[in-house]
């Protein structure tokens, strides 16, 4: 009797066919979303294919032999605290930029949610909506995958990396724009990956919460989408200042029981 043995994929290969699939997936949505009339100030087609990538590699999976893949879609335990810190650190990253304006001088461009084209509630809750999107395939597919072969801080990095380039409309305002922008994509990348590290559970949850509050953050302040080399630098290196800090502390709320135990059986002998 012949069996009949599955073709095996590598990591890497899988990670490539998701990453087309995602931008084929964005170029597609991008391109019906005007016939919809959709607005983009409340939710970006774009934004679910992500999703899309993650449901290419589910249906690969039934006729292509794959290596250990991870797809953390656990909305349980989930711990509010994380969602406290995520909250603080995205909100710091905002005050750190708005400190640089005001010491430069620089006046910070504000819209008043109220003045918006669109309910501001209705807008937060499609802002939501289309950051899990997102986050199907960043952080509850890519990020657990890539970190069990690489760590936690290199996968978040070259999560961040990809899903920086991802927002190919960058790169139209120049080069040194869509570095700022990738910057902030992998400080944001960091960030999250740094709260989702030890996470059992609400990784998507949480990682859409952060990213939809900093699209919201974006929205209202500031005027990087304007192409505004001030608005993405400030953002990018407050972002990058941040996520450096999240590591940090990350590293040492880790170290310090282990260190503390390990000092007091070295005294107890």
């Amino acid at each position: 009797m012949q069996s009949h043995q599955k073709p095996k994929l590598d990591l890497w290969l899988v990670i490539l066919i998701y990453y087309i699939a995602t931008s084929i997936g964005a170029l597609l949505l991008g391109s019906i979303q005007p016939a919809l009339g959709l607005p983009t100030v409340v939710l970006q087609l774009t934004q679910f294919a992500p999703a899309l990538g993650v449901l290419t590699i589910l249906l690969l999976r039934s006729r292509v032999s794959m290596p250990a893949l991870t797809f953390d879609l656990r909305l349980r335990p989930f711990q509010p605290w994380l969602l406290i810190v995520a909250i603080a650190l995205g909100a710091s990253i905002f005050l750190a930029s708005w400190l640089w304006y005001s010491m430069t001088g620089h006046p910070v461009a504000y819209t008043l949610p109220s003045s918006l084209p669109y309910p501001f509630w209705l807008i937060a809750m499609a802002q939501f909506i289309g950051a899990a999107g997102e986050e199907v395939g960043w952080r509850c597919f890519l990020q657990p995958t890539l970190q069990r072969r690489l760590g936690v801080l290199p996968a978040s990095i070259l999560v961040g990396i990809l899903w920086g380039v991802w927002h190919i409309g960058v790169f139209a305002e120049g080069l040194a724009y869509a570095l700022l922008f990738i910057l902030l994509a992998v400080s944001l990348s960091v960030i999250l990956g740094e709260l989702l590290r030890e996470a059992k559970g609400g990784r998507l949850l949480l990682s859409a919460l952060f990213h939809a509050l900093i699209n919201l953050g974006l929205l209202v302040w500031f005027n990087e989408e304007d192409g505004s080399l001030l608005a993405i630098g400030s953002l990018a290196i407050s972002g990058a200042i941040v996520a450096i800090i999240a590591v940090l502390l990350g590293s040492v709320s880790r170290s310090g029981p282990h260190d503390g135990h390990r000092s007091r059986r070295a005294q107890a002998t």
